[in-house]
């Protein structure tokens, strides 16, 4: 299914939804597929998990200039309470970018699959 979504429109429902699944990760303990998906596309990241005990977020990061045989994954750790704030210097606003987040928004709560979003 395709889905049409105007630039505006993504960044403000993206800047709604973030509160809201920060909220369901402090109730359920633990992170929202949509979030999980959010902060690895953001960041680029190898993992994301939530840490309960401590309240935070943990995303590891994959160094690219490694030179070893093993990759080297920088940690980045941020409270719950931090979250959002943090998490909106990392958007982009790239084609690419809001495409993926216009999907995410399009699947969000839905049964239906977007295959497609096609910025209008």
């Amino acid at each position: 299914m395709t889905s049409y979504q105007s630039r505006n429109q993504i960044q403000h429902e993206l800047q709604k939804l973030l509160p809201h699944q920060i909220e369901e990760c402090k109730e359920c303990d633990e992170l929202p597929q949509a979030l999980e998906d959010l902060i690895k596309h953001n960041f680029q990241a190898t993992f994301v998990c939530y840490d309960k005990k401590t309240n935070t977020i943990e995303v590891g990061v994959e160094e690219e200039e490694a030179e070893n045989s093993y990759p080297v994954i920088t940690v980045h750790k941020f409270r719950l309470e931090e979250a959002v704030s943090q998490l909106r210097k990392t958007f982009r606003n790239s084609d690419p970018d809001l495409q993926f987040y216009g999907k995410l928004l399009a699947g969000h709560g839905r049964t239906s699959q977007i295959d497609e979003v096609v910025l209008v």
